[in-house]
């Protein structure tokens, strides 16, 4: 196996909604979305897929070549099936999505309002264990709900064990929330860390942009990459820091849900095929604008020999 992507699964029930109004409190750019209470808001489009870090980036990684299989807990449900399914139709090892009977698979509500997407997430409470997995070349491993330190613990265990296995880290909501110490042991031992502007600065605070990576390979990882939206994205491998803007051809941009997700299957796939750090961002980024040109998750994507022939024009 050249992947094995490790989180939470989902159902992604998605609504576009033009009906709404943007304030912006004091002491923040960020606007909020404002409905009145009680009310019917219209809902322009409509659709479900399945999601989930985990998923979204071994479908990525699969279509860039890659033989991936995805290890997530999941309920014995109509919802977990549609899950297994799914990866299954494209050749994803499914054998590690494992089904509970005492718990919900689970649903993803997104509200997209122009072009920026919300998420109510719900995690089901669910365990994660080390698996008799086939061993991979790389492990991703990403968003797990709360409690998820018990099985990270075991997890380390596996990598130090298994050290020809590439630990790559980006950390999810629950990680992020629980605070450095939660993830700390895990950064010691990871081999690439992708992870967003804003993540970086709760991790080593706000510095700039050589500083910064050199800072968070300080706590262990070897390769750490920093997506920064449309301002493009970094990576620094102790020697090099390379820079790319983010990609466009000029298509409007729909949806922007995925777009992490997108980035970081481009980026190790390409390191994966041994491209050169400025190859593999470009990889990330062209892949990441496709899925944002799409209003379905995971729809925009590329494969390897699209994405070769984006670069090839772009070098």
């Amino acid at each position: 196996m050249d992947i094995l992507t490790i989180g939470d699964s989902c159902i992604d029930v998605t609504m576009h909604i033009s009906t709404a109004n943007e304030v912006k409190t004091e002491g923040s750019d960020t606007p909020q979305i404002c409905f009145i209470h009680g009310s019917k808001i219209p809902v322009d489009q409509f659709y479900s897929s399945v999601g989930g870090n985990s998923v979204n980036v071994a479908i990525g990684c699969n279509l860039m070549g890659l033989k991936a299989g995805v290890y997530t807990e999941i309920g014995n449900d109509q919802n977990g099936n549609k899950i297994i399914e799914a990866l299954s139709k494209v050749g994803i090892e499914t054998k590690y999505c494992i089904k509970n009977e005492n718990a919900d698979t689970n649903v993803n509500s997104i509200v997209v309002h122009n072009y920026e997407r919300t998420i109510f997430s719900y995690h089901a409470p669910v365990e994660y264990e080390i698996r008799d997995w086939e061993k991979p070349s790389f492990l991703y491993y990403t968003s797990i709900g709360d409690g998820f330190e018990k099985f990270q613990n075991d997890l380390i265990k596996y990598l130090k064990e298994n050290k020809d296995v590439a630990a790559v880290f980006n950390p999810g909501t629950y990680q992020m929330k629980a605070g450095f110490n939660s993830i700390k042991e895990f950064l010691e031992i990871t081999t690439i860390l992708i992870i967003n502007t804003e993540e970086a600065v709760r991790l080593v605070g706000e510095k700039p942009l050589v500083k910064t990576h050199i800072d968070l390979q300080k706590l262990g990882p070897k390769l750490t990459v920093i997506t920064d939206g449309k301002n493009g994205a970094s990576a620094f491998d102790g020697e090099e820091l390379v820079k790319v803007s983010a990609y466009t051809d000029g298509r409007e941009v729909k949806d922007k849900t995925g777009a992490g997700d997108a980035f970081s299957s481009g980026f190790i796939s390409a390191i994966f095929h041994k491209k050169t750090l400025k190859e593999a961002l470009g990889w990330g980024s062209v892949n990441a604008f496709g899925e944002i040109t799409k209003e379905s998750t995971g729809t925009g994507i590329y494969t390897k020999e699209q994405i070769e022939e984006i670069i090839n024009k772009m070098m």
